[in-house]
């Protein structure tokens, strides 16, 4: 990808216009747009200025650089609910945060993980809840454990979590190669309770459906609700985050009855999942009629609206993985504060500040 066609597609890739990414970095809009047409070139120091805005890395932006992020590009293999959302220029953006989460690991001998398989065709619920189980297994928590915070639970196992803002129709992305290990992008924008579960829907792709990441660009359902595989992953999110043993202990007393929003409002707090994917869960179980949780949701939506519900659920507290590798990384002088800031997208300043705090925590 050229210098052209790389301003143009990160910085729609961004949202912003000419203008706004002009006066961001101190030039005019026809410098950009002189820039994008290819009439003018862009100096170093005004591509370092632009990936900042960005919030990239400035490699993205440089030529000699291309064909080797394109060969990094092609080893990770992709699958989105929506392939037409996963433009070239996200593709590489996501690929080269992968690469550097990644270099980091290596560097710190840490091994890359991904779960183990369990192929699935189509939709079988007696599978999914089954497959549930061993996954809340293999995640260290009992039948009646709440997750609490589901990334810092799934990078336990060696998973890459990596928030990013994304196209607001998407929740998230997954990757993977066996070099590499399992990579979920989870839209940064979104609340807490749906960052939650499109983790664990992602995982339940890169468990069922490994094997559509190598076609990650073939077709699902005109309707996604209706294709098995989104089914069967929701399915798994939701059995993950809430047990058929916990809504047994919970909602026992309120079989066939309608579940008052307090109760549902408590349950999200607790059990980190949305009061709608309760209400899904419960019908899904059978403890109210698929009638009621319509008309249950249909209220929530009414109040709040189809996306937002209350209360919010606070964000994870404390450090992401990355970000505490990265750290321990910078301490052990394996890499610079430049390069520790580039990774994690953050300031100098905002580094060594986050650093002294992590240190005076103890490292937890």
């Amino acid at each position: 990808m050229e210098v052209v066609n790389a301003v143009r597609a990160f910085r729609e890739q961004a949202g912003l216009a000419q203008q706004q990414l002009g006066e961001a970095i101190g030039v005019t809009r026809q410098t950009v747009a002189a820039w994008e047409t290819g009439d003018r070139a862009p100096s170093l120091a005004n591509l370092t200025k632009v990936a900042k805005v960005l919030d990239i890395s400035v490699d993205l932006l440089l030529p000699d650089l291309a064909h080797q992020a394109e060969e990094e590009e092609m080893c990770l293999l992709f699958r989105a609910d929506k392939p037409s959302s996963l433009t070239p220029a996200l593709r590489r953006l996501l690929t080269q945060k992968a690469v550097d989460y990644a270099s980091i690991e290596r560097l710190l001998d840490e091994v890359p993980a991904l779960p183990e398989q369990r192929p699935l065709k189509g939709y079988d619920a007696y599978i999914v809840e089954e497959v549930a189980q061993n996954v809340r297994s293999w995640l260290g928590v009992s039948d009646l454990t709440p997750l609490g915070d589901i990334f810092l639970l799934l990078e336990s196992k060696g998973l890459k979590i990596i928030t990013h803002p994304l196209p607001d129709d998407v929740s998230g992305f997954s990757a993977y190669t066996n070099e590499l290990g399992a990579v979920i992008f989870v839209h940064s924008g979104h609340p807490t309770e749906r960052q939650f579960h499109t983790a664990l829907h992602e995982l339940a792709h890169l468990i069922f459906h490994r094997q559509d990441y190598r076609n990650s660009s073939e077709p699902l359902s005109k309707t996604l609700k209706k294709d098995p595989r989104e089914k069967a992953s929701d399915h798994l999110a939701g059995a993950v985050a809430l047990s058929e043993q916990i809504l047994r202990k919970e909602l026992h007393g309120y079989q066939n009855r309608w579940i008052p929003e307090p109760l549902l409002a408590d349950l999200k707090l607790r059990y980190g999942i949305s009061m709608r994917s309760v209400l899904y869960r419960a019908a899904q179980l059978g403890f109210i009629t698929k009638t009621q949780m319509g008309q249950q949701m249909g209220m929530i939506n009414k109040k709040y609206g189809h996306h937002h519900e209350e209360p919010k659920l606070k964000k994870p507290a404390g450090l992401s993985r990355l970000e505490r590798l990265t750290f321990r990384a910078l301490l052990g002088q394996e890499i610079t504060a430049s390069r520790a800031a580039e990774i994690l997208g953050q300031s100098l300043n905002s580094i060594r500040m986050n650093l002294q705090q992590w240190m005076e925590d103890g490292k937890s």
